[in-house]
């Protein structure tokens, strides 16, 4: 009992921390914590298909960008505030992922992978020769549509939370015991009377949701999007990055990615080709030495200093 209220209470403060550190901070560290945020949601929606349902998808950027056209074009055409446009974009990018799941699910491993990855460039070819769109001029918001640098600080530090939190209650359902049974072997998930289409399908849908959603709120905060860039698979790519470090199939594994790979972006911000290199090591170090990840590698330190001192678990 000792242990569950120390936990609640060192949450309760590291969210006390986290509400004030913008008004300690510079700017540009605001912006740097803002994108932490941003990458630990895109990073729990893609764990949630890939480390636990064991669908490896790189399409992520898809929905991502799905998301944000159709956020920037509601605000922009209708007016819409824009976090309601930004659930629309959840919705018409959880709507695509529906409409692409049938024929997608046909595939299995490296050919379902495939079959995701084209889905991000068809969708910028189309938004390129989309005259509706704003074509390769992408769609530009008028200033002041979207709110302050803080303002989209806490609605992503809230967006965090709430995927976090929403990741650990389905993994307690029905659902998240089917997806674990996907995960570990589909076929015979499927003789143990699980639905694995349906299992599937809805974890297809709620991890679009999520980025798509995701998606509408970063295209408010730039306030211009273009299909180049809000397509780029440099958005999948970073995610499936940031998950496999910090640990895949795990909670706190993308959140200790997302922390680690921003900052070394950071910090390497001045040596473009040399960061790409310098995180390509670091991934095929973690892959090679600790496929568990950085939450994994730790967790199973614990686990050994527990068992070494005679604790069991």
């Amino acid at each position: 009992m000792s242990r569950s209220y120390g936990l609640w209470g060192l949450i309760g403060l590291l969210g006390v921390v986290l509400l004030i550190l913008p008004h300690m901070i510079s700017r540009y560290m605001v912006f740097v914590f803002y994108v932490v945020w941003l990458n630990i949601s895109l990073a729990q929606s893609w764990n949630f298909l890939a480390g636990y349902a064991g669908l490896i998808s790189l399409g992520h950027a898809a929905f991502f960008g799905f998301g944000a056209y159709t956020t920037a074009m509601v605000v922009a055409h209708w007016g819409v505030p824009f976090w309601v446009a930004a659930i629309g974009g959840g919705l018409m990018a959880a709507a695509f992922s529906a409409a692409v799941a049938l024929p997608i699910f046909r595939f299995r491993g490296i050919y379902f992978a495939i079959g995701t990855l084209v889905l991000a460039e068809a969708l910028r070819i189309w938004m390129i020769n989309w005259d509706f769109t704003g074509g390769a001029q992408g769609i530009h918001l008028a200033p002041g549509t979207g709110t302050s640098l803080m303002g989209f600080y806490y609605i992503m530090l809230c967006v965090a939370a709430g995927t976090t939190v929403l990741l650990v209650l389905i993994l307690r359902t029905k659902l998240g015991m089917g997806l674990r049974a996907i995960g570990d072997n589909e076929d015979s998930a499927q003789n143990m009377g699980v639905n694995t289409f349906r299992a599937k399908l809805y974890a297809f849908l709620i991890s679009a949701f999520i980025a798509g959603f995701i998606g509408g709120i970063h295209a408010t905060k730039m306030a211009s999007i273009e299909p180049y860039s809000i397509f780029s698979a440099m958005w999948t790519l970073s995610t499936v990055n940031t998950v496999i470090i910090g640990g895949t199939g795990t909670v706190l594994g993308p959140i200790l990615g997302s922390i680690f790979v921003v900052f070394l972006s950071e910090l390497l911000a001045d040596y473009h080709t040399f960061h790409l290199v310098i995180t390509g090591i670091i991934l095929i170090l973690v892959i090679r030495l600790i496929p568990a990840g950085i939450w994994g590698q730790i967790r199973a330190t614990r686990f050994a200093r527990l068992i070494r001192g005679g604790v069991t678990t």
